[in-house]
């Protein structure tokens, strides 16, 4: 029995002793900064890069594109169309000329014509259009609550927004930006940026659920917020029910962060009301 016991004390300190050696070593410094090191990384993930910084950055990320479409160029061709139009789309907006432009340069055009030569030779500026601010005071209670709802639906940073919700924010844009008169389907589609088939299934059906949840917004309030549509295809028509009602959307529209998202064309003043 001493025998045994003495080889489990002598084990016992031996393992004590291996554990304490390990204090200071390589591995335990490895240990501790790894965490650190995850931070400092995420951090300066974050922050507001130098322009030194910034054209490194860049560099390497265009070496890595290239080494992308080098390796598996099967993978580059079906994700870098996409990656420039989100690009895009980030950076203008909806601005039909320049997807239409983009939609060409993919298919064809980028055999003769650099990239650079179908961007804007400007930038465009998105000032306030000359439309008077809505007066809550001055509105009737159930349009002051419909814009007090619009206000929540269309919350934060419009870059955040999920898909629908930028969706539903652009038709409103587009339907009130005409004043009650009808818009064509293709015309709203096109200014979704969802590409040149304007009388696509897929557009057709992203029109018609934004227009049930805004309408189911409006409907608890009494309010009748689209008149019914007409016709078939990208020439169907869509408008506000009430040119009123169409002014006043408007009127919150264009005071909002979010018209960025909307095409140049609809950046303009309304008629005096």
């Amino acid at each position: 029995m001493n025998t045994i016991q003495q080889n489990k004390t002598k084990q016992q300190n031996t393992m004590r002793a291996a554990i304490k050696n390990m204090k200071g070593s390589r591995l335990e410094d490895t240990n501790k900064n790894t965490v650190p090191e995850h931070e400092m990384y995420i951090g300066s993930r974050y922050q507001n890069k130098s322009d030194k910084h910034r054209e490194l950055y860049v560099e390497k990320l265009l070496e890595a594109f290239r080494t992308l479409s080098n390796e598996a160029p099967e993978v580059f061709d079906s994700i870098a169309p996409e990656m420039l139009q989100r690009s895009i789309w980030s950076w203008r907006g909806a601005d039909p000329l320049l997807s239409k432009k983009f939609n060409n340069w993919i298919l064809s055009d980028y055999q003769w014509t650099p990239f650079k030569d179908i961007l804007p030779s400007e930038h465009r500026t998105l000032p306030l259009a000359d439309v008077p601010r809505l007066d809550p005071n001055k509105l009737e209670a159930a349009h002051g609550a419909f814009v007090q709802s619009l206000s929540d639906r269309f919350y934060g940073d419009p870059h955040r927004w999920d898909a629908s919700t930028r969706d539903q924010f652009i038709i409103l844009g587009v339907l009130a930006s005409a004043h009650g008169h009808g818009v064509r389907q293709g015309k709203i589609i096109h200014s979704l940026g969802l590409g040149m088939s304007e009388a696509g299934v897929r557009g057709s059906n992203t029109v018609r659920a934004a227009k049930i949840a805004l309408t189911r917004l409006a409907k608890p309030l009494g309010l009748r917020l689209f008149a019914p549509a007409s016709g078939h295809g990208g020439e169907r028509i869509h408008a506000f029910n009430e040119p009123q009602l169409a002014e006043i959307v408007h009127r919150f529209v264009q005071h909002h962060d979010a018209r960025m998202l909307l095409p140049a064309t609809m950046m303009s003043s309304s008629p005096s009301v």
